[in-house]
């Protein structure tokens, strides 16, 4: 059974009302408030309740809506409502144009509506998102006297943002330990006389040959981590020339090969064990079918003909002489070859400090349990808790947990792209199915994200419900309360 963690991260979560608010000592009520951003554009929309508003016959009160955020503000249209005298006085003095300026909502007092319904748009800038709403308040008496001076704060505006929750698999509960079995193949060009079965260092470019075939076998077994199973040396002769021959040659040219690399390994080389392969039509058959030869379609056909080895070299040779003399020089001389393969077990590692070590010089090391086993003790989503995950889909690109996790470190790293080739080959899971909803919503894609997250709570994902839940208000524009 797979176990699960969830990982929190970019944490934002708001909850917003908007109730009726009594504020100047109870003179204004706000009883509805709505800030929405549309498109480019934010609209504030309230009622103001100003039935409680007193005011003397010689005084007048501007009302300001403000928002604020930081030191950025803007002020609204204002209100002013105005006592008898006052309104005279003002009208003699300043004309139409009154306390608030030219943009200014206006009344007298005897004609002030109990409820004015408050709408303004506004530009959408960064800054807004955050912002608070703020209502000032002026009581002018005569001769330009400020009487009274009072702010209330009566909520503010805040985007619902969404906040991502990664399900990372951490173990494999009690599947047991698997077995870390790894090969290491190769090939090696050696060549011989015409003829000749005994290996010659000093031809052509069999020292490096050799060498390359040493090496590879020594840098297993000189490491401490690794026990060796098997080493296989095969030998390769090409198609040409009687078919008996090419067997002998095959045969005693890989023996010749697997005596001089024993006496140079020691007692690891006395774990070598030969075959041979007289002819090797199956290479020389998908060399011919990479090929653009005019003719490829009728040597494939005698190819595949199944007929006797020599019969087939023989109907080539003869209906396609000139590309005969060709594969001599191209095809053939590629086809004699040598193939070594070393078959090693790695010992289980159970240290987390040589485990992360390992993750960094030796990633191919280490199975998925260990990789696992090291990301379980160390804080989620830090840089090596992240980057554990990513080295587990490299080195098992194919395993669907592996996929699985790396697609989440990507997700939290903000690597959208990575994460969606990563969820490509993450199976079918709920896990699977919650992780593709998660990048969707990332990518703003939240009809897509919601279809993800319903397949995973259907499968049985309680959490995939729950954010679901949550993105169903992602985007929707809120006021939230002082």
């Amino acid at each position: 059974m797979r176990k699960y963690i969830v990982f929190f991260v970019s944490l934002l979560t708001l909850f917003f009302g908007a109730n009726a608010q009594t504020i100047m000592n109870g003179s204004i009520t706000i009883d509805r408030i709505d800030i929405n951003r549309s498109g480019e554009h934010l609209i504030i929309d309230m009622d103001i309740n100003l039935s409680r508003l007193a005011l003397k016959s010689s005084q007048a009160v501007l009302i300001t809506p403000v928002v604020v955020n930081g030191d950025k503000r803007v002020e609204l249209t204002p209100i002013g409502v105005y006592g008898r005298e006052s309104y005279i006085n003002y009208r003699r003095t300043m004309g139409t144009i009154l306390l608030g300026g030219p943009d200014e909502i206006k009344f007298r007092k005897s004609e002030m509506p109990d409820v004015l319904h408050y709408q303004k748009v506004l530009p959408y800038q960064s800054w807004l998102n955050g912002a608070m709403m703020i209502i000032q308040k002026e009581v002018h008496g005569c001769c330009d006297r400020i009487d009274d001076r009072a702010e209330a704060l009566v909520g503010g505006y805040e985007e619902f943002v969404y906040k991502p929750e990664f399900i990372y698999a951490t173990s494999f509960g009690n599947s047991g330990v698997k077995a870390k079995v790894h090969s290491l193949e190769g090939t090696a060009m050696i060549d011989f006389p015409i003829g000749k079965t005994v290996i010659l260092p000093e031809y052509r470019s069999n020292r490096a040959e050799i060498d390359k075939i040493v090496e590879n076998i020594k840098s297993v077994a000189d490491d401490k981590d690794a026990t060796i199973s098997s080493i296989n040396i095969t030998g390769y002769a090409s198609p040409d020339g009687p078919y008996k021959t090419n067997e002998r040659l095959a045969r005693e040219r890989t023996l010749s090969l697997k005596n001089y690399v024993s006496n140079l390994l020691g007692a690891t080389g006395r774990a070598i064990s030969t075959s041979y392969v007289a002819e090797d039509w199956e290479g020389f058959r998908a060399k011919i079918a990479d090929s653009h030869i005019t003719n490829r379609d009728g040597i494939l056909a005698i190819i595949d003909s199944g007929d006797d080895p020599d019969l087939r070299e023989r109907k080539i040779r003869q209906s396609y002489p000139g590309d005969f003399n060709t594969f001599k020089e191209t095809v053939f001389p590629a086809l004699r070859r040598t193939n070594y393969k070393v078959e090693y077990e790695i010992r289980t590692y159970t240290d987390v400090e040589e485990i992360i070590s390992l993750v960094r010089t030796a990633p191919q090391k280490l199975s998925l349990q260990e990789f696992y086993l090291a990301a379980s003790r160390m804080q989620s989503g830090g840089d090596e808790f992240d980057y554990i995950f990513e080295t587990a889909a490299r080195m098992f690109p194919e395993d669907e947990i592996a996929n699985l996790n790396a697609a989440n470190a990507s997700m939290s790293m903000g690597d959208l792209k990575d994460a969606a080739s990563y969820l490509a080959k993450a199976g079918k899971s709920a896990e699977a199915d919650y992780a593709r909803g998660v990048l969707a919503a990332l990518n703003k894609d939240y009809a897509a994200a919601l279809a993800h997250l319903r397949k995973a709570s259907d499968a049985g994902l309680a959490k995939a419900a729950k954010v679901a839940a949550e993105i169903e208000n992602v985007g929707k524009n809120v006021f939230r309360l002082p």
